[in-house]
């Protein structure tokens, strides 16, 4: 359960439509790997005062999983306010949080990890959910390579992503085929690769996923727009 866990973290997705800001919507995906089976819901939705909320939040047999963003975004700039995962596997539970006080510039993390850091200056550090709304942007704008920083949620460490744009591919959502960019992102140190697929004729919706690891394969892959 705590490795498929992990794994849908590299997985959550997000819509983007324009280079700015992303209307609200609702999606469904299945996600699966070895371990688990299951079909969720992801929902994009805007707060006032420009907050913003991203979620997926799924049932499988035995459990559910509910991850979140609460973030601020304007044209150039994606500020976390929280991030959180909260699971339940039978009888067992567990919970993350990582919160982002600007004001007093520190950077903490509860539930299973424990650790408060301070928090950089003048940089734009993402959480695993929103740096999806910014590797969208960078397809966009015809990025070919890219990085963006996101803490390692263990222990605060603020972690340089590399990402590149492959050879487009076809992807299938029901009966109907996409032309998508592909990007990729290799973490040497964990000796994984995950892959994004996105569709611009869906807005540059990321359609599918694929998270390789020495433990194994994963994949997500969007099912219907609601």
């Amino acid at each position: 359960m705590y490795r498929s866990m992990s794994a849908l973290l590299a997985l959550t997705i997000t819509l983007n439509v324009s280079g700015q800001m992303f209307p609200d919507y609702r999606a469904i995906y299945d996600f699966t790997n070895s371990d688990v089976s299951m079909e969720g819901v992801r929902e994009l939705k805007t707060l006032e005062d420009g907050k913003r909320s991203l979620s997926y939040n799924a049932k499988f047999p035995l459990g559910k999983i509910n991850i979140g963003s609460d973030f601020h975004e304007s044209e150039d700039f994606i500020s976390t306010n929280q991030y959180t995962v909260s699971a339940k596997w039978t009888i067992v539970k567990q919970e993350r949080v990582l919160k982002f006080d600007r004001e007093a510039k520190t950077m903490s993390a509860s539930g299973k990890f424990e650790w408060a850091k301070d928090l950089p200056e003048n940089l734009e550090i993402f959480d695993p959910l929103n740096a999806q709304i910014q590797i969208r942007k960078k397809v966009m704008q015809g990025a070919q390579t890219f990085s963006l920083l996101l803490p390692e949620i263990k222990t605060g460490e603020i972690e340089s992503n590399q990402y590149k744009l492959n050879p487009d591919a076809e992807c299938s959502v029901g009966e109907k085929i996409y032309q998508c960019k592909v990007v990729q992102r290799e973490r040497p140190q964990e000796n994984r690769i995950t892959t994004y697929f996105l569709s611009p004729e869906l807005g540059y919706l990321i359609v599918k996923i694929e998270d390789q690891d020495s433990k194994g394969d994963t994949l997500l892959e969007l099912k219907s727009v609601l």
